[in-house]
């Protein structure tokens, strides 16, 4: 009992160095290197508005939110203290060093995030703050709603295209985008193919353009409709079948995470039609 007893003080010392050292702190690997952060994080600051969705279902609130996405204030952040910094990899590149000198940060798609950039930054904000299989739950639910969709819908290997219309002239959204992506996982082939590589860019296009692309579908984010008297619109297929969609563009374009995809596919099933039986 007496050697058990002069053992205890070292263990405790043992124990002590073990909590202060870096085992309890994680390495994160981001898209600008490797950073060292606190293994459960309580002062977060998000650069963009963007990672909100995933940190307000790990249960996290932020204690710093930067007013301008674009240029943040770093003395503000600085003044709050905080012990974790996520930044866009894209928007915060240049002050990447900076945010690194204020507290640990790790630098995240969103601003050109496709949909698995959007899963990837999720899985990695749920690591950085010391939580395990949210984020693995919300997947799998989402996976088995894309699959219920390709049973249900009469989606699989049917073209659909995003199209935006303002002041008579058309755009459309490239297959790199987050909900393009998004929609090929339900089932659909994306109209418009790209060069691999690079950001998603809209695409100019005139109605003969469109008409040569002639889509099944075409998802219509707002815009007046004074161009669906052009002659040209009447012959597209998804106008004959009623095949076209007016959506609400900051349910489709503006919410690049887990959440947003899910509102997104939430208003496909109400708004597109299921599959005819088969006799």
């Amino acid at each position: 009992m007496k050697r058990f007893s002069m053992l205890m003080p070292i263990l405790a010392v043992l124990v002590i160095s073990a909590c202060s050292g870096p085992e309890h702190e994680t390495a994160i690997r981001h898209d600008l290197g490797t950073s060292h952060v606190p293994a459960h994080p309580q002062r977060v600051a998000v650069l963009n508005p963007g990672f909100n969705d995933t940190l307000h279902d790990l249960g996290i609130k932020p204690v710093a939110a930067a007013d301008n996405r674009s240029h943040p204030d770093l003395k503000k952040i600085a003044s709050l203290k905080p012990d974790l910094i996520i930044a866009d990899s894209s928007l915060h590149r240049g002050i990447y060093h900076k945010l690194t000198e204020i507290a640990p940060t790790i630098a995240l798609k969103n601003e050109d995030a496709d949909y698995q950039d959007a899963v990837d930054a999720a899985l990695t904000i749920e690591k950085a703050a010391g939580k395990e299989g949210i984020i693995e739950k919300q997947l799998s639910a989402q996976e088995e709603k894309l699959n219920d969709i390709k049973r249900k819908l009469d989606a699989e290997g049917a073209s659909i295209l995003i199209m935006n219309a303002v002041n008579g002239s058309f755009s459309v959204k490239d297959d790199k985008f987050f909900t393009s992506r998004l929609l090929t996982l339900a089932g659909f082939t994306y109209a418009v193919q790209t060069a691999s590589g690079g950001k998603s860019e809209p695409i100019k296009m005139t109605p003969g353009g469109l008409l040569h692309i002639d889509p099944d579908y075409i998802v219509l984010l707002g815009g007046k409709k004074e161009f669906e008297k052009n002659p040209i619109w009447k012959q597209l297929k998804a106008v004959k079948n009623g095949h076209v969609y007016r959506v609400d563009r900051a349910v489709w374009t503006e919410r690049r995470s887990i959440d947003g995809a899910d509102a997104i596919l939430h208003d496909l099933q109400k708004k597109m039609p299921a599959k005819k039986a088969r006799h």
